[in-house]
């Protein structure tokens, strides 16, 4: 069994003006009980004061790592830098307004010890939404729990109903399999992640923890509610299909039959019907998924426990 110590974990971090947020960030990283490797801060062309925050923690902790980008190159493209320049065996791709909790890294070791061949450990996620009264916490659909979950077990649960993972930094993926499946694709803007989650889970298998990882902030103006652009969105559908089929044609089945998307807006159906890549992928669970994901039965969802909400998930394979 593998040494605590020999296992390296980065943390990458990417900023853009979020100089009130990214303190709490930082010292959650910083304050894990077991530590990181390395903690790389990638500040994207912040025109705040956040450079003078991060070159105060630089000076004060050894394990900090800092990229300056001149000009604002995207979250995707600083993940990418992050990712290039990382020296740990595993990365967490950090988000500069949540936090995380002390023990994630603690406990995300203990698991690579006991299967050092898996490629994603995740744990679950207290969110807070803009929209919302009160945290709920987001727990994954996995019965199968604190134990590797393999490839092909990982493919067969896609296939049966519900899967999916908390972003924001709510898992560690193995950095060797991240830069096999081609890095984050920037053209996918705010799913760019959830591609390349489901490539090393259905390649290298996960590890799903039942314990809080991460709180995720969901602010009116996070990046990942550039959803609700449509004409973008739009795009974004088009794109990851496309990707999917030219860059990762191995998993194209594995997707198809489990009809994996980060989005299923009803709106976007008519897509799957004219551009020829999509018609490929439709199927009747995928236009199921279509049906029941519209936006009104997502706010009446949002009316009930989180808990609740997952287990009519699994039920309706949605």
């Amino acid at each position: 069994m593998l040494n605590s110590s020999a296992i390296k974990i980065s943390a990458i971090l990417p900023n853009y003006n979020d100089s009130a947020l990214l303190p709490k960030a930082i010292e959650s990283l910083i304050s894990q009980t077991e530590g990181l490797s390395e903690i790389i801060i990638i500040d994207d062309g912040s025109t705040d004061n956040s450079s003078t925050i991060i070159e105060n923690y630089k000076n004060q902790h050894n394990i900090i790592r800092v990229i300056q980008h001149e000009t604002n190159q995207g979250v995707c493209a600083a993940l990418n830098h992050g990712i290039e320049q990382a020296t740990g065996d595993y990365v967490i791709l950090c988000a500069a307004d949540d936090w995380y909790s002390d023990n994630m890294i603690a406990l995300a070791k203990h698991a690579i010890r006991k299967h050092p061949r898996v490629g994603l450990i995740c744990g679950d996620a207290m969110v807070s939404r803009f929209d919302m009264h009160a945290r709920f916490k987001r727990t994954l659909p996995y019965t199968k729990k604190n134990a590797w979950i393999t490839p092909e077990e990982f493919q067969s649960l896609a296939r049966q109903g519900y899967v999916g993972f908390n972003g924001g930094g709510g898992m560690l993926i193995k950095r060797q399999a991240v830069l096999e499946a081609g890095l984050l694709y920037p053209e996918l803007r705010w799913h760019c992640d959830w591609l390349l989650y489901f490539a090393v889970a259905m390649q290298h298998g996960i590890y799903y923890i039942d314990e809080v990882f991460v709180h995720i902030n969901m602010r009116k103006t996070s990046y990942s509610e550039g959803k609700c652009n449509r004409k973008i969105q739009q795009q974004v559908m088009i794109d990851t299909i496309e990707i999917l089929y030219k860059r990762h044609p191995e998993l194209w089945d594995s997707f198809k039959e489990g009809a994996l998307l980060p989005n299923y807006s009803i709106r976007y159906l008519h897509l799957f019907l004219f551009y020829p890549i999509l018609r490929r992928f439709l199927s009747p669970r995928l236009i199921w998924k279509f049906v029941i994901n519209n936006r009104i039965v997502v706010r009446i969802g949002r009316l009930f426990p989180y808990s609740i909400i997952l287990q009519a998930r699994k039920l309706l394979k949605a």
